[in-house]
């Protein structure tokens, strides 16, 4: 009973802490996420690997051996995805780039791309997946039949180990 009680007391102390609403935080402006990660396509075949990412308005292309995971540097790269086409031009070893203005607006983009690299040639096809964005100043609300849910759960919890402290008491008695 005594381990009951501790946690009622523990429960009821985090009570100020749970969330809540209505409150003014101060006129900053909202922080734009960091987190985000850019769009992306990969593609792979016997001969090479691929990684397409969508940022900055330009597209760069991540192209290593498949066998060795190595960056493939000086290959001639060639990328198409419907009317668009475009000649990567090498940034880094195993890093090219082409501009993104093609992928501007959200939608499902095909990519046929080609490489070149020594005597070795292949085209690796991916699809770059460009999902809309939620309208920015949309706030997230709980309904009450959110808290109602939470509720219900807490209060279950509780009768829960309301529960066992009884029937371990009785236990304890008839031994």
């Amino acid at each position: 009973m005594k381990r009951f009680n501790v946690l009622v007391v523990a429960s009821l102390l985090a009570l100020p802490a749970w969330p809540h609403g209505g409150e003014d935080h101060g006129d900053a402006a909202v922080p734009a996420l960091t987190s985000a990660v850019a769009p992306r396509a990969s593609a792979q075949t016997e001969e090479f690997e691929l990684v397409a990412v969508l940022a900055q308005g330009k597209l760069t292309l991540y192209v290593d051996r498949h066998a060795t995971n190595a960056p493939v540097p000086d290959a001639g790269i060639e990328v198409e995805s419907g009317s668009f086409k475009a000649v990567a031009v090498q940034v880094a070893p195993g890093v090219y780039s082409v501009a993104g203005e093609a992928f501007a607006n959200p939608g499902r983009y095909p990519l046929a791309i080609s490489v070149q690299a020594g005597d070795v040639s292949d085209l690796l096809s991916a699809t770059l997946d460009l999902a809309a964005m939620p309208p920015a100043g949309v706030a997230h609300a709980h309904g009450r039949s959110e808290w109602a849910v939470w509720g219900a759960a807490g209060a279950l919890l509780l009768s829960g180990a309301g529960l066992i402290a009884v029937r371990r008491r009785k236990k304890k008695h008839k031994h």
